[in-house]
This record gives C-alpha cells, sequence and structure tokens, in this order.
C-alpha cells in the first residue's frame, strides 16, 4: 500500500531545503525526497523540473523559462511573444491562474531564482480546473527553509549593443515559531530589433528600439503555533514600465515615414492567506483567500506626417476568491474534496484620436462569478497499482452585455500501475474546458494604427464566444535511471467541441482579429522525454532531450483543415559537463519550433510560419563556496521568425504579406553570491 505524499500546512514541496513531507497514514517524516521520487510516486502523471535546472541558461523569467518546458508551447512572431500554449495551457503560479493584460504578465514578474520547480500535466485531476485545456502547468515557488540564507545576484549585459542588468536578492530564515522568505528583483534592459514586411503594394523596414524597466517585492510567511497548525501569507507587490519607439519606412506604391512610439506601465498586486489544520493522524483541513490585482495603462502614438492617430488604454483586472479542502485517508483510500468561489472583474477603457479628434470611445465593464466543489478518491489496489478517479463540477455566471450561465461537469480518472521499481505504466482520462477570457468577450477595441494589416490587425472579442469543451485520453511510459535520470513516452489524443480560434477579417478598409467558436476538432501528440548522466563514460557529462510531435484537424461548416497555428514538432535538447577539479560546469541547449501551414479559413485568410531554432550556451565558474560567477550566449543561431499570410476575395488570391522578425544576439554575466 502506498500513498501520494502529502505536504502539511503548505500546498508546495521545497525540496532544496528538505521541507517536511507527511504521509497521513503513517505520520513519517522524509528528510530527503527528490524531485524523481516524488515523480514516481505520484499518482497524477507529472512532469517536474527542478529550479536548478531553470536558471543555468540566463533565461530572464519565468515566461522564457517555459519555453524550454516539455509539452509546452510559446507562440512567437508577428508580435504574438508571451502568449503560452496559444491559449490551450493553464498556467498556475502556486496553484493559483495567472491572468495578463495587454500590458503586464505576472510571468515575466517571476525570476527564475524564486521558483523551486515547474510541474507539466497534460490531465489535470479534479481538484485542480476543470478548464484545463492542453494541459497544466504550475510553476511552484520557493518556501523558507528553516536556516538563515541571503543570496544575491548581479546580472548585465547587451542585447544587439544595448545594455540589461538585473539585480535579485532573498533572505529567508526561521525566528521562532515564524519562517520568512522575502526578495526582490530590479530589471532594467533595452532591445533594438528590426522587422521587414513585403505584400503587394509596399516594402517595409522597421527599426525599434525599446526599455524595460520593473521592480517586484515578494514575500511569504509561515506561522506555526502548534505541531498541527500552520498559517501562511504570500504577498507579491510588481510594477513595470517600458518606452517603445517604432522608425518605419515603407517603400512601393507610396513611400512614407511612420514614427510610432509606445509607452505603457502595470502595477501587479498578489495576496494570499492560507491555513492547514491536522485534525487527526489521518484528517486534513485545508482553506484560502486571495485577492489579485492585475492595472495596466499606456498611450500608443503613430504619425505618418500626415495624420497623427493616438490611442490611449487603461484596463484592470481583479480576482477575489476563497476556497477549503477536507482530506481523509481510511485504509486503501486517500479521499479529498473541497470547494472554491471566486469573482473576477475587468475594466477596458480604450479612446482613439485621429487628429486630435475623438474617433472610437470604448467603455467595458465585465464580470464572472464562479464556483467549483469536487471529489476526488485516491484508491490503492495491491501494492503495484493506484486507481485516482474524480469528479469536479463548475459554474460560471458572466456579466457584461448579456448575462451568461455555464454550467459542466467534469469527471476524470487516473491509473499508475508500477511494472517494476523503476518502471511506471500511467493512462488517464479527463473531461476538460476552456471558458473564454474576459478580454476575448469584450467589445473593446486594440487598435494597431498604421499598423495595421494581415499579421498586425486591430484586436477585439467576441461577444457570443460558447465555451470550448474536450474530452481528452493520455498513455505514458516512464523509466527511472538509478542515476535520477528518467525516460519517458507517452501520448495523448483530445477530441474537441467549439473550437476557439482567431480569425482576421477585412472590415471597412481595415483588418480586425476576433475570436470564434470554429468547429469540431482533434488533437493527436506524441511526447519522448530523456534525461541521463554520462558519468561512467565521462566523469561530469549528462545529456537531456524532449520531443513533442503533434498533428490536428478540424471540420468547419463542413470543410477538413488543420487547427490553426498547431507546430508539427518541437524539440529542446542539451549536453552539460562539469569539471570538478576546476569547478567549472558548462553547456549548451538548443530548442527548435517547426513550422505550420495553415490552410484558406473562413474567411479567405491562410497563415504559414517557417520553422525555427535558438542555440544557447553557459558556464559557471565557483569561485568560493560563497561566490559563483557565470556567462551566457543566447541566441546565436539568430534565426528569424518569417509568417507569411494571404488573403483570398471570391476564391481569387488578393494579398500576400511576408513578415521577417530578426532575433538578435545578447550575452550575459552574471555574479552571484549565497552566505
Amino acid at each position: 500500500m502506498f500513498y501520494r505524499p502529502l505536504i502539511l500546512f503548505t500546498c508546495t514541496f521545497s525540496l532544496a531545503c528538505a521541507q517536511e513531507i507527511i504521509q497521513l497514514d503513517k505520520i513519517a517524516v522524509e528528510e530527503s525526497y527528490s524531485v524523481i521520487e516524488e515523480r514516481k510516486d505520484n499518482s497524477i502523471a507529472k512532469r517536474i523540473i527542478k529550479g536548478e535546472e531553470l536558471t543555468q541558461y540566463g533565461d530572464m523569467n519565468a515566461l522564457e523559462i517555459l519555453k524550454r518546458t516539455p509539452g509546452v508551447t510559446i507562440s512567437d512572431g508577428k508580435g504574438k511573444k508571451g502568449s503560452p500554449g496559444k491559449g490551450y495551457t493553464k498556467v498556475l503560479i502556486d496553484g493559483e491562474e495567472v491572468s495578463s493584460t495587454k500590458r503586464g504578465n505576472p510571468l515575466e514578474q517571476i525570476s527564475p531564482e524564486m521558483i523551486e520547480r515547474v510541474e507539466v500535466m497534460t490531465n489535470g485531476s479534479a481538484e485542480y480546473t476543470a478548464e484545463s485545456m492542453g494541459g497544466i502547468v504550475n510553476i511552484v515557488l520557493k518556501t523558507p527553509s528553516s536556516e538563515t540564507k541571503t543570496m544575491a545576484k548581479l546580472t548585465a549585459g547587451a542585447y544587439a549593443g544595448e545594455p540589461m542588468s538585473s539585480l535579485f536578492a532573498q533572505q529567508e530564515g526561521k525566528n521562532g515559531k515564524l519562517s520568512y522568505l522575502f526578495n526582490t528583483t530590479l530589471a532594467d534592459n533595452s532591445q533594438d530589433d528590426t522587422t521587414s514586411i513585403h505584400t503587394n503594394t509596399y516594402d517595409e523596414n522597421t527599426d525599434t528600439d525599446g526599455r524595460f524597466r520593473s521592480l517586484s517585492l515578494n514575500g511569504k510567511l509561515i506561522y506555526t503555533p502548534s505541531s498541527s497548525d500552520k498559517y501562511m501569507f504570500d504577498g507579491a507587490l510588481n510594477r513595470s514600465d517600458y518606452h517603445k519607439n517604432s522608425l518605419k519606412n515603407r517603400y512601393g506604391g507610396v513611400n512614407e515615414v511612420i514614427h510610432q512610439s509606445d509607452d505603457g506601465d502595470a502595477l501587479m498586486v498578489w495576496s494570499k492567506l492560507s491555513g492547514t489544520h491536522n485534525l487527526s493522524g489521518t484528517e486534513l483541513v485545508e482553506w484560502k483567500l486571495k485577492y489579485h490585482e492585475n492595472d495596466s495603462d499606456g498611450i500608443t502614438r503613430s504619425d505618418n506626417g500626415t495624420i497623427l492617430r493616438e490611442q490611449n488604454d487603461e484596463g484592470s483586472f481583479r480576482v477575489l476568491g476563497a476556497e477549503g479542502s477536507y482530506s481523509l485517508a481510511l485504509d486503501e483510500h486517500f479521499i479529498k474534496t473541497g470547494a472554491e468561489i471566486k469573482q473576477l472583474h475587468q475594466r477596458d477603457d480604450v479612446v482613439n484620436y485621429t487628429s486630435g479628434i475623438v474617433s472610437s470611445n470604448d467603455h467595458q465593464r465585465l464580470r464572472e462569478d464562479k464556483g467549483a466543489w469536487y471529489v476526488q478518491d485516491e484508491i490503492s489496489v495491491g501494492e503495484k497499482m493506484v486507481i485516482t478517479p474524480g469528479i469536479r463540477f463548475e459554474r460560471s455566471v458572466r456579466h457584461f452585455d448579456q448575462t451568461v450561465n455555464v454550467g459542466y461537469v467534469a469527471p476524470s480518472l487516473h491509473a499508475l500501475y508500477k511494472l517494476s521499481e523503476n518502471d511506471n505504466l500511467r493512462a488517464s482520462v479527463a473531461k476538460t474546458v476552456k471558458l473564454p477570457r474576459l478580454s476575448e468577450l469584450s467589445a473593446s477595441i486594440d487598435s494597431s494604427l498604421d499598423q495595421n494589416d494581415l499579421n498586425h490587425p486591430d484586436v477585439t472579442g467576441n461577444a457570443n464566444l460558447k465555451e470550448e469543451k474536450a474530452l481528452s485520453y493520455e498513455v505514458r511510459y516512464e523509466h527511472f535511471f538509478d542515476d535520477k535520470g528518467i525516460v519517458s513516452i507517452g501520448g495523448f489524443y483530445r477530441n474537441i467541441s467549439d473550437k476557439i480560434e482567431k480569425m482576421t477579417t477585412f472590415e471597412s478598409g481595415r483588418y480586425v482579429q476576433r475570436p470564434y467558436n470554429s468547429g469540431e476538432g482533434k488533437l493527436w501528440s506524441l511526447e519522448l522525454e530523456l534525461k541521463k548522466s554520462l558519468d561512467r563514460y565521462v566523469s561530469g557529462l549528462g545529456i537531456f532531450g524532449n520531443a513533442t510531435l503533434q498533428d490536428s484537424s478540424l471540420v468547419s461548416n463542413g470543410v477538413k483543415r488543420t487547427i490553426k497555428g498547431t507546430n508539427d514538432y518541437l524539440y529542446n535538447v542539451g549536453i552539460d559537463h562539469t569539471l570538478k577539479e576546476y569547478r567549472i560546469t558548462y553547456g549548451a541547449a538548443y530548442r527548435y519550433v517547426s513550422g505550420y501551414d495553415d490552410p484558406i479559413d473562413e474567411n479567405g485568410v491562410s497563415e504559414s510560419q517557417a520553422g525555427y531554432g535558438t542555440l544557447d550556451l553557459y558556464a559557471t565558474k565557483r569561485l568560493s563556496p560563497t561566490y559563483k560567477l557565470g556567462l551566457n550566449l543566447k541566441n546565436i543561431t539568430q534565426e528569424s521568425i518569417t509568417t507569411t499570410s494571404k488573403r483570398y476575395s471570391g476564391g481569387v488570391l488578393s494579398e500576400t504579406q511576408i513578415d521577417n522578425e530578426n532575433s538578435r544576439f545578447h550575452f550575459l554575466v552574471t555574479l552571484e553570491g549565497r552566505w
């Protein structure tokens, strides 16, 4: 008989600090529990990446880190950077859903040094949100250790000759019954990029320079008044701003120079108060109160020498919620049930001016009330098998131009069979949904001003958008090496109803993009993963790799095509080598994302994108037990991302546009100290 390890008083493992891990049936404390062991024993299939593996390649924030995470796709090109999973993958931070605005993404405010680990699940269980279309990524942040520790990391470098710098500092420790962790990140980075556009009527070259600054303050407090009770406060305050200038030179039918600027700032506040109470050796109660706020505003200006266009936008997104759960270990069962309520508010105020005269004025107010209840049972069947059935009911009431009630039941079933001590066979099936985000329902228009074209349309919502539903099946085999390595192969099949896709139309002389329910779809995927030490052949040598191969189909208005923007495959490969006698570790990582070729959609638009790869190198030198020096060479390949879009009118090709976004090399030097 074995149960999933349950962490009392916190909702995450703290592996680096050997946090207490308590099993309800035995109240046994394990001082050492590795990521591999957790992954091997967990009844729900998870791919887990340690924090130490996430910092070595010089990624500046959690958003960049996700690009290396198995099974996660980050959209690049066409100005779409920063969209995890093309609207599919649900991203959580410490179990909390991430919500971003046009000018603020919480993932960009999380320093890699704050991350304990990243968990990736293809099929979530009942205790997670049913809105897990395409899987769940949970970024688990570090919790305080019992020792007093101080860390500081200074990073400096250059991006295409423009300076980049950041400072991270953290203090953690314990004073009596109170454990604490505080950290701050200060970043000031500049970029200088170039793009080119070719259409039937003109060519355009653009130089864009920008400066991005941010300040983040984060803290966690854990108070332990007794051996059976713990309380935690988790808070974050993030302030960011940026300024971008673009100079566009158009040649062709009309030669013109367009100056465009974009100034924006965002303020994000996260707060959470939670508690856990061990009622007995077999019962646990957990509760949580939370408030999140994300406010942003900005001004975008465009001047072609004749007409001055300007857009002023202000937006806010707020979440207020509470949740609680009860867990019981009973013989061969581990039962957990819980409930959650929350209210979401979104405000959009967008005013557009043309030559100083108001041309449009949008003020949107949207609210969503959500409630959920679930029950899940983890059943041990003999010594080798665990079955985890669960069911979750969620209800959502959305208030905007109309009131919409949506209720759904999401059953799930996970099975783990231990073929041997080091071999697992897993299978799962789950019903999931994808509710439209409030921003996808809002009628507010985010104008692209003079940039308006096939690849840079005005963006707005669709109040008639329905939820997307899917039934997802997964099978996975895992082999764990004695040296903590792993090899796995798995696949999933997802049957999708009312698939949500973004489509571009040509309206009154401008391109406008909206989300639509396009039809019934299917998605297949094969996922491979390898992490292995080659120390027996070469001392200190290790390799890693992961790959995702996928295919899709969608039937829309009786016509069969692929799902938009589905890359055929993507992979990450890398190598690391440690020279122990010199205290030097170095390595390389290569990421490749294949292209896609979307056929003509219902609006007469097709799109394709060429594949692209990125090579990063790193080296670290341990100067002393306290200090470590690092060097990162990023994006050595400097490949351009090429996107080709075509628009057909009456079945005849009327326009072709080719965008090239040129990627740039940059380097970083870091000095890290731990006391």
